[in-house]
């Protein structure tokens, strides 16, 4: 399950985070797409933002990685950085950018030398481990494929026990970095590196032209025997890419207590969610034991303008919710057995449907999804009409839900298989992933018709 609204809620939870051949993409000309972030993917939405992405003007959600989501595809094919590390010639660890070409439907390391055996640092697939952080996001823009690598964000977590040092200690992270390079992986450069006394969020938006991101100051501090991480001084960023220049928009502390997470974003707006409390409350009281806090809290969503920086609020309502996403200029909101629509510009209520599984997991184009607890199948929900269509498929071994990783024009990129073994008691040990491309009618439908992708890895 997505994980955003998960962290605003946590109460002491740690996050933990080859071969030669094949066509690689050339040139401009890929469709932008949405995705997961990684080869295992997860729930996550496979279409977001205001408008195609590169065109300028609209904002596009390109990296979440809390809503396990990257914009790392195209119409022609996904891309993914390995989990896995191999030792490089000069005795280095480093992880392979993998490449599905679509319409080939094979797996190939992101290089175009068959001579190559991509183990040294100067093949275009290669991300030495001691330069690109574990936790590097990739995203396409613009008919680029970009590359920000970061230490994960921990801003919100804690973990048992009481580390050394100064309460309000300043948390050192390596500097976030931006690369980019060309499609078919040749011409990486470093094009920014962020200010190294901040930390990134762990999420990037971007309008054709620049790329937006949110900074903040991040410490340690210690409650009765546990330490957590804290955030101050929250701001939105541009990055102008024709320049090179990064420009603070304005701070995130819009008052009222409220800490704001991005839930997406339709033509120059984010959408925002947050906890109203009723009342300013001190960290420590989160990770409390006493659950009460929250209540008598309520979930609260509001745009936010990237311009002129007004925050206007249109929806609340007892907190938690269900699970939310954008969809074109709409909000939509699992609640009680029914999806509920709401106006990014009128802040209109409207029940799309109803529907006992109401959990939103995600996404795919005008389509919501969500899942039935019981079979782990999933239903597709016609964000324009509310019609409901079941999809019986589950994955084939384990038989969880199907992960769906990636959306084009006509077809969905799904792990729909697992290389695994059983262990005797219900668990599975897990080998690796088996990807497959299916028709989106079919998906909707539950067709069984799904075109494998041919691995030469583990998928993950």
């Amino acid at each position: 399950m997505k994980k955003w609204l998960g962290v605003l809620l946590a109460l002491g939870v740690t996050l933990s985070l080859c071969g030669c051949g094949g066509e690689v993409p050339r040139g401009p000309g890929a469709l932008s797409g949405g995705g997961s972030q990684g080869g295992t993917g997860g729930s996550g939405t496979a279409d977001q933002g205001g408008g195609p992405v590169g065109t300028g003007g609209d904002l596009s959600l390109l990296y979440h990685m809390q809503r396990q989501f990257a914009r790392n595809y195209t119409e022609n094919g996904y891309y993914y950085l390995t989990l896995e590390e191999d030792r490089l010639a000069d005795g280095r660890d480093g992880r392979h950018l993998m490449y599905m070409d679509f319409a080939a439907r094979r797996e190939i390391c992101l290089c175009s030398s068959a001579a190559c055996s991509h183990n040294t640092a100067d093949c275009p697939s290669v991300f030495p481990s001691d330069v690109f952080a574990q936790s590097t996001a990739l995203f396409v823009m613009d008919d680029t494929l970009y590359i920000l690598s970061k230490e994960q964000d921990h801003d919100g977590t804690a973990m048992m026990g009481v580390l050394g040092g100064d309460p309000g200690t300043a948390v050192e992270a390596a500097p976030t970095v931006l690369y980019r390079a060309e499609l078919d992986g040749t011409g990486r450069e470093k094009c920014h590196t962020f200010d190294p006394a901040v930390t990134v969020e762990d999420l990037v938006l971007g309008d054709g032209e620049g790329l937006y991101v949110i900074t903040k100051k991040v410490v340690t501090e210690q409650g009765a025997g546990y330490t957590y991480q804290t955030s101050s001084e929250r701001k939105l960023c541009r990055l102008d890419l024709s320049t090179g220049k990064e420009e603070t928009l304005f701070s995130l502390d819009f008052g009222g207590g409220i800490d704001w997470d991005v839930a997406g974003c339709a033509g120059r707006k984010l959408v925002l969610y947050g906890i109203d409390f009723g009342r300013e409350v001190l960290p420590e009281e989160k990770y409390a034991e006493d659950n009460s806090l929250y209540e008598n809290s309520e979930g609260v969503f509001a745009t936010l303008d990237v311009d002129s920086g007004s925050l206007r609020e249109i929806y609340r309502a007892p907190a938690p919710f269900n699970d939310a996403e954008v969809v074109g200029n709409k909000l939509y909101l699992g609640e009680n057995g029914k999806i509920v629509s709401v106006d990014l510009q009128t802040a209109e209520q409207a029940v799309l449907c109803t529907i006992a599984q109401s959990y939103i997991w995600g996404a795919v184009g005008d389509q919501l999804y969500t899942v039935d607890d019981d079979d782990r199948t999933l239903y597709f929900i016609d964000t324009e009409s509310g019609r409901v269509r079941h999809c019986g498929l589950v994955e084939r071994t384990i038989g969880t839900s199907l992960k769906i990783i990636a959306s084009t024009s006509d077809q969905v990129l799904v792990i729909y298989d697992t290389d695994a073994a059983p262990k005797g008691d219900g668990s599975f040990i897990v080998y690796g992933y088996k990807y497959g491309l299916i028709g989106k009618d079919d998906l909707f439908s539950g067709r069984d018709r799904f075109q494998p992708i041919q691995m030469i890895g583990s998928g993950r």
